[in-house]
């Protein structure tokens, strides 16, 4: 039983097939991520401070104050935390648990939500929605048009 449980593991997924396993709630995972994107000196879950700092400032040269934003994707709430100390009215959207715990812990201003992008049933409630860095390229193409139609909407 094991054997064949091992096999299974070593099969090669083909290209953009989507899989069951929601890794990013693994514990360990889940921790090391975490310790990612907090990290101000890796490039590599979240951008560096100064990077997120500009991102954010041009984010609001596109709304005015009283816009209401939704952050997809919002991690430990690198983004979302930036846009509510400048005054911005927003929702960050999670599925990790951890990181949202995180950002709750240090971000009484957002609201956040545990959630899966992908099933987000949002209508016409926000004025911006940001999907920032990776998290698009992670998606099977299927889900990058499910996510960018359901954005609309």
């Amino acid at each position: 039983m094991m054997y064949q449980e091992l096999l299974k593991a070593l099969v090669k997924p083909a290209l953009y097939e989507k899989t069951d396993t929601l890794f990013w709630n693994d514990p360990h995972i889940a921790k090391s991520m975490l310790e990612a994107h907090l990290n101000p000196e890796l490039e590599a879950a979240s951008r560096k401070p100064e990077t997120i700092d500009k991102a954010v400032d041009f984010i609001e040269t596109l709304v005015s104050k009283d816009a209401k934003i939704l952050d997809i994707g919002c991690g430990p709430g690198l983004y979302t935390k930036r846009l509510a100390d400048k005054g911005f009215n927003v929702t960050g959207l999670d599925f990790s648990a951890n990181s949202i715990a995180y950002a709750k812990a240090h971000d009484a201003k957002t609201t956040y939500l545990v959630q899966d992008y992908l099933e987000m049933d949002f209508e016409n409630e926000f004025d911006l929605i940001t999907f920032i860095y990776c998290d698009y390229g992670a998606l099977v193409p299927e889900d990058r048009e499910k996510t960018l139609k359901m954005s609309l909407i």
